[in-house]
């Protein structure tokens, strides 16, 4: 049921240029990470290919090990797109998660570093978080898929598409794909709710 939730929402968001997305790009598209390291997860041509026997109580802490400075930035993506469903289970994760990965960017600047992959990484996850929620707004989960998927309204309030220009503007490298799936969604997600 959770792949019809791709396919539905690629019916309902149409981009400004006429495209389609299969859904939320952060969510539904997944990142070519080749052999690269990143979260448990099962390959296939689902979009959700979260692995039943991973421990989530463990997500922040492996993610943010995966996320070092030599982690390229597909990876980051992949890895946090993979973070942000596995959190969608359980709200609580996502919290510590989005907390977590903004006190790496706070202890960055205390010490004078401009942590341009820290401000991509809290900025990232967040925008992950806001797509994923974006299946409640159309009521497409059945009952039992709405007890599994619980992330609701987690880190709305916090914009992750400034951090991540910020990023940029900080010198972060092969980052414009990011911001610009962000960008086209949301105009997208405008668009859609100003038809209604």
């Amino acid at each position: 049921m959770k792949t019809k939730i791709c396919r539905l929402l690629a019916t309902s968001v149409v981009l400004l240029t006429g495209n389609l997305w299969a859904g939320p790009p952060l969510i539904c598209q997944k990142v070519e990470i080749g052999a690269a390291k990143s979260l448990p997860w099962k390959s296939g041509p689902n979009w959700n290919g979260a692995d039943s026997s991973y421990n989530i109580a463990n997500l922040s802490r492996d993610t943010l090990a995966l996320l070092t400075p030599a982690t390229p930035v597909n990876v980051r993506m992949e890895t946090l797109r993979r973070a942000a469903i596995y959190a969608a289970s359980e709200p609580r994760r996502a919290e510590e998660l989005t907390s977590r990965l903004l006190a790496r960017t706070l202890d960055a600047e205390a010490a004078g570093n401009a942590a341009p992959q820290a401000w991509f990484d809290a900025g990232y996850f967040v925008e992950t978080l806001r797509q994923a929620t974006f299946v409640y707004r159309y009521d497409m989960l059945s009952g039992k898929e709405k007890a599994e998927w619980k992330l609701r309204g987690e880190g709305a309030s916090l914009d992750g598409y400034a951090w991540v220009q910020k990023a940029i503007r900080l010198g972060g490298k092969d980052m414009y794909r990011a911001v610009s799936l962000m960008a086209e969604y949301r105009n997208a997600d405008l668009q859609s709710r100003a038809s209604k």
